[in-house]
C-alpha cells in the first residue's frame, strides 16, 4: 500500500506545530535544560528535514 504524500505532509506539519508548541511552553516554564527539551528539539529537526525532503 502506497502512502499518500499529501497525508504524510499534513501529518508532518501537524507534528511540527505540536513540537513547536511544546518547546515554547518548556522555555516559558524554564525547562529548556532538560533532556526532554533536547529530545523534542531533535525530533523537530528531523520533522523539518522530512518536510524539506517531501517538498523536493
Amino acid at each position: 500500500m502506497k502512502s499518500d504524500p499529501k497525508a504524510l505532509k499534513a501529518s508532518l506539519l501537524k507534528r511540527e506545530l505540536e513540537l513547536q508548541r511544546l518547546i515554547r511552553q518548556m522555555k516559558f516554564d524554564q525547562l529548556h535544560n532538560s533532556s526532554v527539551y533536547r529530545n523534542l528539539e531533535k525530533e523537530l529537526t528531523v520533522v523539518k528535514e522530512q518536510l524539506t525532503f517531501q517538498e523536493s
